[in-house]
């Protein structure tokens, strides 16, 4: 320890300029190193956390695909609403299902006035906890909902804001999905045609990755409710069944693809038309596949950046330690002579460097955890819509930060032994003789 304090207290009288700078640089490749790990590892998590939620979810229909990708749908249904049934006992993978389709509701009309939404989807109650839409205002939907046909609606609680000032307004107001006011009779009186919704619940907005990915509708119906009262329920909801969402456990699409396979040809025959996919109902999601590889090329880019700066950082070692070893040649020479051994000396090398880069470690973690706050919004306009779902507060990730400090001290290690090797395999003799 004497010896290695005294190493120390001799290169920073001797070359503090150099000694600062090499200080300096192993912090600032600490600093970065830490940065880019920590960076790549929450947008990698969030990218997952906003895909798949403990799991996967996927489209299941009764369909093929077009020529052009789109999904064809087979009518009537193969299967009925058992399917739900088999698909949660025959099988441990499925946790959860939920019937949809695709609602008249492009655009409605509420005082007078017309508003276009993005998407809109029918379905039933549990699809509201496949995508964890949790209620802001109102009531859930409710199986009596479904069974019944209510006209009711649930809208997101950015489209209540938009239109009524907030969720709490917007609760129990009427809307019409499109159609036409009819006039007649001698005065022209006008009459409406259409059947109007009522608002029941507002639900709140799903992330902007969610709703591109999933197709997430800016209004929910039940999937009943499109239907003319006359019709026998339970005929429709088995007409209606061809297409399903599904949550899994499982993080494998071919896993969970394989699962309902099995339950499908099972109990109605090989030759039904089935599909799998992760995306929205319309078909496969391009986006979720752009999303996912814009992250890999994003994260491979700045971990490749941070390793090679902390490298060119932890270079400075080599050169310090290539000049402590020429300078000291003829002592170390003696030191083996008097008995010391190759590896102690080695050691000794390696302790002086490890120390200078834990320091240097120290130096540069302090700074970016103080200032990744700061430099993670900085650089967020890099992830597009994904920067409306970070949490700029969020502390370092204990896993990146240790991979990121490993690195350091193996690399500041390797290079603080390397220059000293050929001095310890130098002959003792010859070396003492040298001035």
């Amino acid at each position: 320890m004497k010896k290695f304090f005294t190493m120390m207290i001799r290169q920073f009288k001797d070359s503090p300029f150099k000694m600062g700078l090499t200080l300096i640089a192993v912090s600032l490749g600490a600093f970065i190193l830490v940065l880019s790990f920590n960076i790549t590892d929450i947008i990698e998590k969030e990218v997952e956390n906003q895909l798949n939620t403990n799991g996967i979810i996927v489209q299941v229909a009764n369909a093929s695909w077009d020529s052009d990708k789109s999904v064809d749908y087979t009518k009537p249904s193969e299967w009925d609403t058992s399917i739900q049934n088999y698909l949660l006992s025959d099988t441990e993978e499925i946790e959860i299902s939920a019937i949809i389709s695709q609602s008249m509701f492009n655009q409605f009309t509420y005082d007078g006035t017309s508003y276009d939404l993005r998407n809109s989807v029918a379905t039933e109650q549990t699809y509201f906890e496949i995508f964890d839409l949790d209620l802001v205002s109102g009531v859930l939907m409710s199986q009596e909902d479904i069974d019944l046909g209510l006209k009711k609606v649930w809208i997101s609680e950015e489209t209540a804001q938009i239109i009524f000032g907030s969720a709490e307004n917007a609760i129990d107001k009427w809307i019409q999905p499109p159609g036409k006011i009819l006039t007649r009779g001698i005065n022209n009186k006008s009459q409406n045609v259409v059947t109007q919704y009522k608002i029941t619940g507002v639900y709140e907005t799903p992330s902007e990755i969610k709703r591109k990915v999933y197709g997430i509708g800016d209004l929910i119906v039940p999937y009943t409710s499109m239907l003319p009262s006359s019709m026998n329920v339970e005929f429709a909801k088995d007409m209606l069944s061809g297409s399903l969402v599904v949550k899994s456990n499982q993080n494998s699409i071919e896993d969970v693809e394989q699962s309902i396979s099995q339950v499908v040809y099972q109990n109605y025959g090989e030759d039904v038309d089935l599909l799998v996919w992760e995306g929205s109902i319309n078909g496969e999601s391009s986006y979720m596949q752009d999303l996912r590889e814009t992250v890999d090329v994003f994260t491979v880019s700045i971990n490749i950046l941070g390793l090679t700066l902390m490298l060119v950082s932890t270079l400075g070692l080599f050169s310090v330690m290539l000049v402590e070893a020429l300078n000291r040649k003829r002592h170390i020479c003696i030191e083996r002579s008097l008995g010391a051994s190759k590896m102690r000396i080695i050691k000794e090398f390696w302790s002086w460097s490890i120390a200078m880069s834990f320091m240097g470690v120290i130096i540069g973690t302090t700074i970016a955890y103080f200032s990744f706050p700061s430099i993670l919004e900085i650089i967020s306009p890099l992830f597009g819509e994904l920067s409306n779902q970070i949490n700029y507060e969020i502390g370092f990730s204990f896993i990146a930060l240790i991979k990121s400090i490993s690195l350091i001290l193996v690399f500041g290690g390797v290079f603080g032994v390397i220059p000293v090797i050929p001095v310890v395999r130098e002959n003792i003799a010859e070396g003492i003789k040298e001035e």
